[in-house]
């Protein structure tokens, strides 16, 4: 079998058996999302490195909801409180003091909740953010690579109400090529993950009888009238 073809269907095989294991999760954690955001918060993300990626797919994207916030590590760097390297070396993420920092730039609320994602569920940082959050009283959910966090002694999912799992093998290499292992899954099936919660998201406020706070594309006339009246209500607290 061409190599391509073996790798497109092993992510297809992936995603089958992520839709199949997590599907009752997924739509746990979308009425955790909904709920939040109902009662006036938002919920703020933070990934780990690749995880960022999943970040990146519900924060502030077109056909997405528009309560979600992205706890971004180069925004500290563009407010010159860290360095570059210290991102790019990911010393960042065993510095628990970051969480301090984080709470310095954004508007932070107690109706917010918080979706973390890690591979390996074990950086200080990310364990800190937790941490603080259920000290709250604040809901959190964990994304993971069960495999990965078993392997690694992961201790995020002691702090959360809820966790979805990356499903993917570790180490998180899915093809052999000439003895070389090589092309991962976990991102690829993370992102599928969090576009299926933006839709249940949807669901669960449609099911209620409200309309979702659904972004707009920019190339849509009266895009920017309609997001920003989704947006301006809560003020720096979501962009």
């Amino acid at each position: 079998m061409d190599i391509k073809k073996r790798y497109f269907e092993l992510v297809k095989e992936g995603i089958e058996r992520a839709y199949e294991k997590e599907l009752g999760t997924i739509e746990e954690v979308a009425k955790l999302f909904s709920s939040c955001m109902r009662q006036g918060g938002v919920v703020q993300l933070f990934g780990v490195s690749h995880g960022e990626e999943f970040v990146n797919e519900l924060n502030y994207r077109a056909g997405g909801i528009a309560l979600f916030h992205g706890l971004k590590p180069k925004e500290l760097v563009l407010k010159q409180m860290i360095c570059p390297d210290v991102i790019d070396s990911g010393k960042i993420y065993e510095d628990r003091e970051v969480a301090d920092l984080f709470e310095q730039i954004y508007e932070l609320d107690d109706r917010d909740m918080y979706c973390l994602v890690s591979a390996k569920g074990n950086e200080p940082l990310i364990l800190e953010i937790a941490q603080r959050a259920k000290k709250k009283g604040q809901k959190v959910v964990a994304v993971v690579n069960k495999k990965t966090y078993d392997k690694y002694g992961g201790s995020l999912l002691d702090y959360c109400d809820a966790w979805l799992d990356m499903m993917a093998d570790e180490p998180d290499t899915v093809l052999d090529v000439d003895g070389i292992k090589t092309s991962q899954i976990s991102s690829t099936l993370a992102n599928i993950i969090a576009q299926m919660l933006t839709a249940e998201v949807y669901r669960c406020f449609v099911s209620e009888g409200l309309e979702a706070p659904v972004l707009l594309s920019a190339n849509i006339k009266g895009a920017d009238v309609h997001n920003n009246s989704l947006t301006d209500p809560y003020g720096r607290r979501i962009r």
